[in-house]
């Protein structure tokens, strides 16, 4: 899947998400609600419409996994910060960005991972990371991905639409990526 291919990655998702057959416009809202173990059944739900069949819930603590992979990336910002304050050198601090999107795109694949391979989610992550290609090319195609999640409210496409189909093209991604 090539970098440039968010912007296929987004048209599938909104194709998904604007069809009132799958239901996932009606859902989403509530995704909201429950942190990351909320988000997560919500991709489940993803998953079924990908697959057209049921996917078994799992019992994965799902708010651990997010404060992991957010956790992890965060630590990757703030000692940019951190190290741009005590250099005295802030232009260091720009980096942090980048250095957290670094980090994320090593979980990227984790959550539908888990509700895959509950036992084994870090394994299916990696083996979807690994295939995805190089930290570069999977930041290509995260940050316009995280741009429309984090951005597209402002710009008047509703916050919780634009949340989901960053969720779905990561989820059609590593459906793909099962190919």
């Amino acid at each position: 899947m090539d970098a440039m291919d968010s912007k296929r990655l987004l048209i599938h998702a909104r194709g998904l998400y604007d069809d009132p057959a799958t239901g996932l416009a009606a859902v989403a809202p509530m995704a909201w609600r429950g942190g990351f173990a909320s988000g997560a059944e919500w991709m489940r739900l993803v998953l079924e419409q990908l697959r057209h069949q049921p996917v078994t819930p799992v019992n994965v603590r799902f708010q651990r996994l997010g404060l992991i992979k957010y956790g992890l990336s965060l630590t990757g910002l703030a000692a940019c910060a951190v190290i741009a304050w005590i250099a005295n050198a802030w232009l260091i601090a720009l980096l942090g960005l980048p250095v957290f999107y670094a980090i994320e795109v090593q979980f990227v694949f984790l959550f539908p991972a888990a509700l895959d391979q509950p036992k084994r989610a870090f394994l299916t992550n990696r083996h979807c990371v690994v295939r995805a290609g190089s930290t570069l090319h999977r930041m290509a195609t995260v940050i316009p991905l995280a741009a429309t999640m984090l951005g597209g409210g402002f710009a008047g496409r509703g916050f919780v639409r634009s949340w989901a189909l960053g969720c779905l093209a990561i989820v059609i991604w590593y459906e793909r990526l099962q190919e």
